[in-house]
């Protein structure tokens, strides 16, 4: 009989205990905050090379890190002269002019092309000394590779069928 007389002491001052906790009135707690929490995040990144440093390898990098760029920043003016087929792609994995507007505007057509073309041939250069394979083998890797990424009616510069040479042509759809 000990523990059923400890079981209603302790239900016998739990119950009054309960009661009262429960006719407590509830308080809010506010969460919310006036503005939205603003978190302004700035991020540096160095990059340190130690050690020793080969001057001639460094400066091939800088160059090739040069010549893409300069392709990436002048990619949607190059797009623009296929679309209005004033250049197309030739075998030599470079750009060629097709029609030379007249004025001023043919002479940024031609300083565009150029430079494009200097860049492509530092890359492809850089290319054939990594992989330790001629340039014109390099040279026609991109013209096969600048064949399949034109649209169509785009000016691309194709084998002869008699294999003598090549002949400018417009790049058909699929399926054409």
């Amino acid at each position: 009989m000990p523990l059923l007389r400890k079981i209603f002491i302790l239900f016998a001052t739990l119950l009054p205990a309960l009661a009262l906790t429960s006719c407590l009135p509830t308080f809010d707690v506010a969460v919310a905050t006036p503005e939205p929490i603003k978190v302004d995040l700035d991020m540096d990144v160095h990059v340190y090379q130690h050690g020793k440093v080969d001057k001639e390898t460094s400066e091939a990098q800088e160059a090739f890190r040069t010549a893409m760029d300069s392709r990436r920043d002048r990619m949607e003016e190059i797009q623009e002269l296929k679309n209005n087929r004033i250049v197309g792609e030739n075998h030599l994995g470079e750009l060629s002019i097709r029609t030379k507007p007249a004025g001023e505007y043919g002479d940024y057509v031609v300083k565009t092309v150029g430079e494009e073309n200097r860049d492509r041939e530092a890359l492809m250069k850089k290319e054939a000394q990594e992989k330790a394979v001629s340039l014109d083998e390099i040279r026609e890797e991109q013209w096969r590779h600048w064949q399949r990424k034109s649209f169509p009616g785009e000016w691309i510069e194709v084998a002869k069928e008699n294999g003598s040479g090549y002949q400018w042509e417009q790049k058909k759809a699929a399926g054409e």
